[in-house]
């Protein structure tokens, strides 16, 4: 009984911690995302002024 227990434990706090580290992946990728998003925008307008002129 105390083997199962121990197991049941143990893979519950393996899914716990799991979950955080995907929360923090997606975060982080997001974050990542919007950044490389904002870069893209910018050169974009940038090269449209630019060659507006």
């Amino acid at each position: 009984v105390g083997v199962v227990l121990v197991v049941v434990v143990v893979v519950l706090v393996g899914l716990v911690v799991l979950v955080e580290f995907l929360e923090v992946v997606v975060l982080v990728g997001l974050v990542v995302l919007v950044e490389f998003l904002e870069v893209v925008v910018l050169v974009e307008v940038l090269m449209l002024v630019y060659f507006h002129e």
